[in-house]
């Protein structure tokens, strides 16, 4: 029996794969069919039970973020520690909700045994970014009216905290190859959307661009919000 990715992580690193399953008979909705309206906006209502008369838009960008921090971390790790050709395509990963409206599980379907022809981290982080990301958050954006940037601003911080975290534990050449990418100047091609959602000062310490909105829910200001006038303990992605 083969192991999970999770159980061939690093210890430190297993829980970002703990909720990714494969499993090529899943009868999860496709994550394409989560950002469409006719499921989007129930999803979302449910999930808005924790915040009664919130704003909308708040709610939707904790929503988004929890996604983010569900689909993002096993796909980044699968790809850049073990050149596995994980799909990023939506209509192929699909995702569970709790009850509540929780993300829950990612199920992927198997990668077959051939591993990642082009190895190189940045090629796989402008992959990630053409096949996943600008569908997930131009449909998400569409149907919420959240700006953009702000959820250009969700992703870039999760994919910057997997990087430093999985770098810290597993220094491999691809995963170098795309946090140097990530956190290069926007010279070059590829994911000009995504590399320019953080800002980085003199000495590398990270900020977003545009607030996601996290105190209007009644959560403390996180570490990176361009709003902050002192510093939380953590910038790790949110989750429930």
């Amino acid at each position: 029996m083969s192991l999970t990715l999770a159980q061939r992580l690093p210890p430190d690193l297993q829980p970002l794969a703990a909720r990714m399953r494969i499993a090529p008979q899943s009868e999860a909705p496709a994550l394409s069919h989560w950002l469409q309206p006719d499921m989007l906006g129930p999803v979302l209502a449910r999930y808005a039970q924790h915040w009664p008369q919130a704003d909308p838009r708040a709610v939707a960008s904790q929503w988004h973020q929890q996604i983010s921090a569900l689909i993002l971390p096993p796909l980044l790790l699968a790809r850049l520690l073990y050149a596995e050709p994980v799909s990023l395509d939506p209509r192929q990963l699909r995702m569970s909700v709790n009850e509540q409206g929780v993300p829950d599980e990612l199920h992927v379907p198997p990668s077959g045994p051939a591993p990642l022809n082009e190895g190189n981290g940045a090629r796989q982080l402008d992959a990630l970014d053409e096949q996943l990301l600008q569908p997930f958050v131009n449909r998400f954006a569409a149907h919420t009216g959240l700006s953009p940037r702000l959820l250009w601003g969700n992703v870039a911080l999760c994919i910057d905290w997997v990087l430093e975290v999985a770098q810290g534990c597993v220094p491999t050449r691809a995963l170098g190859e795309a946090r140097a990418h990530f956190c290069a100047s926007l010279q070059g091609p590829g994911s000009q959307a995504l590399r320019s959602a953080l800002r980085r000062d003199a000495a590398g310490a990270v900020k977003r661009r545009v607030c996601c909105l996290r105190e209007r829910l009644a959560f403390e200001r996180c570490a990176v919000c361009p709003l902050a006038t002192r510093q939380a303990p953590s910038n790790m992605p949110t989750k429930l």
